[in-house]
């Protein structure tokens, strides 16, 4: 069984904070802020599937890109470290930008599924301009999780 991901709820993650205090929402707005002043948009191919978990387990299929934009890269480097800054340490997990598209809870036929996500075609299925950073609060249901927008960002508006 796969439990698929709303097209509304399909987002690319820069930074998991967790539970986070209400007093922490002004330092982590203003963190974000600092960070995004110069910020350029800047441009995703998503041409990649793939699935996380092991082979014989594997827990999320997803979309990610080939040749990752240096400037995501920088993005998510900066965000990190300003996280850092006002404690909220990263993890040790590397970063793998892709859209999560559906979480395996159960497989019955495990080896079919392996083919089928071998014949994927890889292509081009998403070509997305960047142009806003998104603070959302994460809202967890037995239906799945609702994000609600703390706060944008539009980039390139200096």
């Amino acid at each position: 069984m796969i439990n698929w991901v709303r097209p509304t709820n399909i987002h690319l993650t820069l930074k998991f904070i967790g539970e986070t205090p209400p007093q922490d929402e002004p330092k982590i707005i203003d963190a974000v802020s600092k960070v995004l002043e110069n910020q350029k948009s800047f441009t995703m191919d998503f041409n990649r599937t793939g699935i996380f978990g092991a082979r014989y387990a594997p827990r999320v299929l997803w979309i990610g890109m080939q040749q990752t934009p240096q400037e995501l890269l920088n993005l998510e480097e900066a965000v990190l470290t300003a996280f850092d800054n006002i404690g909220y340490q990263r993890d040790r997990q590397n970063f793998v930008p892709h859209l999560t598209l559906g979480r395996i809870k159960d497989l019955c036929e495990k080896q079919y599924f392996q083919k089928v996500v071998q014949a994927i075609q890889q292509k081009s299925y998403i070509h997305q301009d960047v142009n806003e950073i998104i603070l959302f609060q994460s809202i967890l249901r037995p239906e799945g999780a609702v994000y609600k927008v703390v706060k944008k960002w539009e980039l390139g508006k200096n």
